[in-house]
This record gives C-alpha cells, structure tokens and sequence, in this order.
C-alpha cells in the first residue's frame, strides 16, 4: 500500500514556500529552519498530520500542520508551519508552505 504523501516513483514532491511565509519566517529569524522544513518536505516520509483533504481548482489539497522546535541560543521562538500537500495530477506532487505562526511561549506557574 503507497504511503499518501509518496505517490511518485522515488516519493519526490517539489516543495514551495509563498512569499508571506517566508517573509513572516525572516521576520522571526527561522529562515534557515523553514528553509530545512521545505527541503525535508521534498523527500518522503513527511511531516505533520492531515487536517483533512479539500478541493482546490478541481485538484484535491492535503492541509498539514507541523512544528519547528525553537532555538533559545538564536532567540527564535518554536513555530507552527502550515502546508498544503497536492498528491497528483499534476506530476510531480508538490506542497505550499503557507504559514509561519510563532508559538505562544507558556505563561509561568505563578
């Protein structure tokens, strides 16, 4: 049985990241991490788990979230990462990271 984020021959998906995240990632100094996230995203087994699966222009969209952990020593908070995983038609498969969302640091016991 095929894994449903490996459906080419070698598993392979072109991975994108769209302007505003990749803006909203320099903005919170994870460029190279979401960098890493996409390159990662391109080789199977993926990351995150399907939110659910809609219809995007006649062709079917897996939603993920996943997380980057954070980087006290560089002073970035963890993230949440947003993407859309497209299986095929067309070929190759390919996924959109959408969104970077800082996550809320947790608030101290008092």
């Amino acid at each position: 049985m095929s894994h449903p984020h490996h459906d080419g021959p070698a598993g392979e998906a072109v991975a994108l990241v769209t302007d505003r995240a990749a803006q909203r990632a320099k903005e919170l100094g994870a460029g190279e991490a979401l960098e890493r996230l996409r390159a990662e995203l391109e080789q199977p087994p993926r990351l995150g788990w399907r939110i659910r699966t809609v219809t995007e222009g006649g062709q079917q969209v897996e939603p993920y979230p996943t997380r980057i952990e954070g980087d006290a020593a560089a002073g970035r908070p963890a993230i949440n990462v947003v993407f859309a995983y497209a299986p095929a038609p067309p070929w190759p498969p390919t996924v959109r990271i959408a969104a970077v969302v800082p996550e809320d640091p947790p608030h101290p016991e008092p």
